[in-house]
């Protein structure tokens, strides 16, 4: 039977999304100047990137489609990353949930794959789940306007990301693909850096220790497993999955962020999680699987 998405498509996916909320956190926890967050996050994980590129099968490097993607990933982790120094964890990861509603609507003509009036009953309630967790997290914890802002912004940079992600992934292997990315957004980031005259002193001690886990899981594994599923599930469907940055990131920072995460917190983490699920029942064809395989096919060509 055809299906929006495998099962393995999924379980990355999901996987990713996990490190993605922890990464959330982690960078709540940082004190360097956001801009040096950004710049050794992804400096630190070129090495890694690196390494897997070297000893991968495809040793292609994408430059032309993976340079696009690193200038849009580097103002995506520029508006982000300073969104969450001035905002709060859950108000700015819930506009960033709210990227099924805006994939689902511009995935026909950039990628070819539809979506059903259903898909978007339920990513709606979705996002009203989110959207509950966040007016009661700004019971204890309001954001500030520039912060707000800040993640509106972010939520349409990473729609045209992830887009571009999807459509290059079709004929472009996921660690080319990312390694590229990577090195291209560091370039851009450090670029911003110099103009602004940034201090470029090394981290140590716990703020080492805390860009390292940022760019070692978030940074290369979070993304790595998110880019390898993008063949193998539809855009709506992993852009859905993508709500449960909002509930792992509140619930990290309720435990190291001292950041409260409570009751009506939960109802609407579980009201996101359930819809987000029933969501994807209503994603038609095209078979991921087959592209999936075919993509396969053509890197071992």
């Amino acid at each position: 039977m055809k299906q929006a998405h495998s099962p393995s498509g999924v379980a990355a996916a999901a996987g990713g999304v996990f490190l993605w909320g922890c990464g959330a956190v982690i960078i709540k926890l940082t004190t360097s100047p956001i801009t040096m967050v950004i710049f050794y996050r992804l400096v630190f994980g070129i090495p890694m990137l690196f390494a897997l590129w070297w000893f991968g099968r495809d040793r292609t490097l994408p430059w032309r489609a993976a340079s696009v993607g690193g200038v849009l990933f580097a103002a995506h982790q520029l508006a982000n990353f300073t969104a969450l120094r001035y905002s709060t964890v859950a108000v700015v990861t819930i506009f960033f949930s709210l990227q099924p509603i805006v994939v689902g609507a511009v995935s026909k003509r950039v990628t070819g794959e539809h979506t059903t009036p259903q898909f978007y009953l339920w990513a709606l309630v979705a996002i009203a789940g989110c959207a509950t967790l966040v007016i009661a997290a700004n019971g204890q914890h309001h954001g500030t306007p520039l912060g707000n802002t800040l993640a509106v912004v972010n939520l349409f940079i990473w729609c045209a990301y992830f887009l571009a992600t999807k459509r290059a992934r079709a004929t472009v292997g996921t660690l080319p693909w990312l390694f590229v990315m990577t090195v291209v957004a560091g370039a851009c980031v450090g670029v911003v850096a110099v103009v602004t005259r940034q201090p470029f002193t090394p981290p140590h001690g716990r703020e080492l220790g805390l860009l390292l886990a940022l760019a070692a899981g978030p940074g290369t594994l979070g993304h790595f497993l998110v880019t390898w599923a993008q063949p193998r599930i539809h855009a709506a469907a992993s852009s859905a999955i993508i709500v449960g940055v909002p509930i792992v990131a509140a619930v990290g920072a309720a435990l190291f962020a001292h950041e409260p995460f409570t009751p009506v917190e939960v109802l609407g983490a579980a009201i996101a999680l359930g819809a987000t699920v029933v969501a994807m029942r209503y994603l038609p064809p095209p078979v991921t699987e087959e592209v999936a395989e075919n993509t396969v096919r053509s890197q071992r060509s």
